[in-house]
């Protein structure tokens, strides 16, 4: 199964299907400061978003937009979701 390299931009807080979502800052001097505001927090690909419910983690980047991403499989592996809708506004229902 090929990976999926889209970056995902929102993500929801606490728990998968929770209905409080996030944006990621897209800048790295800006995620500092989310990853200090949110540090005790945990970050899912919603199932209102249209996600799997998996895990996500904060990617920092100073040569291109930072992004949540998938914690890896059990595996190992990368995961792979078939989340269609990833940018800014794909949480703006919640």
């Amino acid at each position: 199964m090929r990976r999926d390299k889209r970056q995902i931009q929102t993500a929801v807080l606490g728990s998968a299907d929770s209905e409080e979502p996030l944006v990621l800052p897209l800048e790295a001097i800006e995620l500092d400061a989310f990853r200090n505001l949110h540090e005790n927090d945990s970050f899912w690909c919603g199932l209102l978003l249209g996600g799997c419910g998996g895990q996500l983690t904060t990617k920092l980047y100073t040569d291109r937009v930072c992004h949540f991403a998938h914690h890896p499989g059990p595996d190992g592996q990368a995961h792979v979701c078939g989340r269609r809708a990833r940018s800014v506004d794909s949480a703006d229902h919640l």
